[in-house]
């Protein structure tokens, strides 16, 4: 009967243990491309912010999250002042969105574009937030500091 007791003791320690082995595991790798940092951005671009990134974790990605708000106030790097766009109404432009496209999988490229970009945004330093999960719920995150402008293009006819 101490043999069982012993036996069964000596399993939930090991299983114990193995548990607190996710723990200590990091999460995914985020590997950002794009934007370059400081890269510039139009108000009023249908065409949104540009991101593409690589991400890998050995157990398994979940889910990775967008995050795009607006930079004044506050730092995830060096900061700079926002500029208003003109003496018309500006809006701190922001973009969440949650994808789980890559779930179980241990490598994924992710190309994507934002929604729009006001032409009433506000223009200056936005942030970009990259977070990623794996299956065990081990969590990275990568930021980026890109600037929204208003360039005057000039018709070339």
């Amino acid at each position: 009967m101490k043999k069982v007791f012993s036996l069964a003791i000596i399993l939930l320690m090991g299983l114990a243990f193995s548990n607190c082995k996710h723990d200590e595991t990091n999460g995914p790798v985020i590997t950002l491309e794009e934007p370059e940092e400081g890269q510039p951005f139009t108000a009023g671009s249908e065409h949104g912010v540009h991101m593409e990134f690589d991400l890998e974790d050995e157990s398994g990605l979940n889910q990775y999250k967008i995050d795009i708000h607006y930079g004044g106030g506050h730092t995830h790097s060096l900061s700079l002042q926002a500029q208003p766009l003109s003496e018309q109404q500006t809006v701190q432009w922001s973009y969440q969105k949650t994808y789980d496209d890559a779930k179980g999988l241990k490598n994924h490229h992710v190309h994507v574009h934002s929604e729009a970009i006001p032409a009433t945004a506000v223009l200056g330093e936005y942030h970009l937030g990259i977070s990623a999960t794996d299956v065990h719920g081990n969590e990275s995150t990568v930021y980026r500091t890109f600037e929204i402008v208003d360039y005057e293009v000039e018709d070339e006819d």
